[in-house]
């Protein structure tokens, strides 16, 4: 009996040591706080932007760009965010550096109507921010292009800035991420693109000047939001790295960093030589041969740019693009290539990824066309809903058809008599597009 006493009463001193020691580090961030408020403003809507080599892509972005608005604010600060709604669809919220509940204020904003969020920055590091109406639409929306990097600079100085006291000479901020050009690839995980700072190779480009013996810090985020990447310059060693961009989180002497979705780094690295140094992502056949390079050009005379911004490029899209990207829509019939089907064949269209699969189809006259909703998300109402259906809004033929609301799993039928060409939509999901074309083959 008394050794259970005693062990209970070491239980206890060790829960209140525990509390004791929980309560002081809330203490010390409510301590740290600066009384310095950041405000930012953040406009959701749909866009068709360039996204590098003569190609557009048609999505959502926050204020017209890919990667959105970066966000910079030290620890301690204050930090507000004024989430506008423009677009005609829901829009929403999540800011990975708020360790706060956030879909509250900023989750489901309907069109038209503005949220703010308010947090405190407690905690230094590179973090993600992304549209997060709620539900299945999080996952749609930031696939669809709208997402940012929020940097909390610590008070700390980091390890290289001891060592040489004195602040970099060059910060990169660098987001890689990836396009795809519908539903299917994307729960596959088969990117069309992948990309640094919202354009493919834009680094290759427009290479970063800097010179040898450089002090360059980058701010490394991956944004996802299927692959994971491994960060790594040819021709060079990282000095030190620091895990989600924290100080206290460091490494030194790596070769390369690896990052999953939403995984951040900060790299600080002493430039060892003249040259061009290949900044890559060295999952080369799923990542650096689809646009994940940049160039690092070293030379004795290269410009002092400060910074590179993570956000993506503000040209508007090519008039004439020689590719239209559209993960939702219909994009180039080269991308979203028409498959025709013969009399006898079963033809099945998914709705996945808040996409038709495939989007343009070539049928005979008298087939039976099948829906199915492979969405599994299909809890939640509106655009938060994997729930889809198949509604003609324009059509050169003589047939018109509405679907009920379709389930995951659950499926609709058509059979077409009449010659003609049908463009559908999902009623909930607007900007879900496809096309049935329906030939006679007598």
């Amino acid at each position: 009996m008394k050794s259970r006493a005693f062990s209970l009463i070491l239980l206890m001193l060790a829960a209140l040591l525990l509390l004791s020691g929980c309560t002081n580090q809330t203490r010390n961030r409510q301590a740290n706080r600066t009384g310095v408020v950041q405000r930012f403003e953040l406009l959701t809507q749909s866009d068709t932007i360039p996204i590098g080599d003569g190609v557009a892509f048609e999505g959502f972005t926050f204020n017209g760009i890919m990667p959105g608005p970066q966000l910079m604010v030290n620890e301690g600060d204050t930090v507000e965010i004024t989430v506008i709604n423009v677009d005609s669809v829901t829009h929403g919220l999540s800011v990975h550096a708020a360790n706060t509940q956030t879909s509250a204020h900023v989750g489901n904003i309907p069109p038209g109507e503005t949220r703010v969020l308010t947090f405190y920055a407690d905690y230094p590091g590179v973090y993600m921010y992304h549209c997060a109406p709620g539900g299945h639409g999080i996952m749609a929306h930031t696939m669809g292009g709208q997402f940012g990097m929020i940097v909390v600079e610590p008070k700390e100085k980091y390890q290289m800035e001891k060592d040489l006291s004195r602040e970099p000479d060059l910060r990169v901020y660098l987001i890689q991420h990836e396009v795809y050009a519908d539903g299917r690839d994307f729960f596959d995980g088969k990117a069309l693109y992948v990309m640094f700072n919202g354009e493919t190779f834009r680094y290759v480009r427009d290479p970063i000047p800097a010179r040898p013996g450089d002090y360059v810090r980058f701010y490394y985020l991956n944004v996802g939001p299927n692959l994971t990447s491994t960060f790594h310059a040819v021709g060079g060693i990282w000095d030190y790295i620091y895990y989600g961009g924290n100080p206290r989180n460091l490494m030194e002497g790596t070769q390369s960093v690896v990052t999953g979705p939403t995984d951040s780094w900060v790299i600080d690295w002493k430039v060892p030589d003249e040259g061009s140094f290949l900044l890559v992502s060295h999952a080369f056949g799923t990542q650096a041969i689809k646009g994940a390079v940049g160039v690092l050009d070293s030379r004795q005379d290269s410009p002092r740019v400060g910074s590179i911004s993570s956000e993506g490029p503000t040209d508007p899209p090519p008039v004439d693009p020689k590719r239209f990207v559209s993960p939702f829509g219909l994009g180039s019939d080269t991308l979203d290539v028409p498959v025709r089907y013969r009399d006898g064949d079963q033809i099945q269209i998914q709705m996945v990824g808040n996409s038709y699969y495939p989007k343009r189809a070539e049928v005979p006259v008298g087939s039976t066309v099948r829906w199915i909703n492979e969405d599994v998300f299909d809890m939640l109402e509106g655009e938060r809903t994997g729930k889809h259906d198949v509604v003609v809004v324009r059509a050169d033929g003589p047939e018109r058809f509405r679907s009920e609301l379709l389930m995951h799993a659950e499926t609709f039928e058509f059979t077409f008599t009449e010659p003609g060409s049908y463009e559908y939509i999902c009623s909930i999901h607007p900007y879900m597009r496809g096309l049935i074309t329906v030939v006679d083959t007598q």
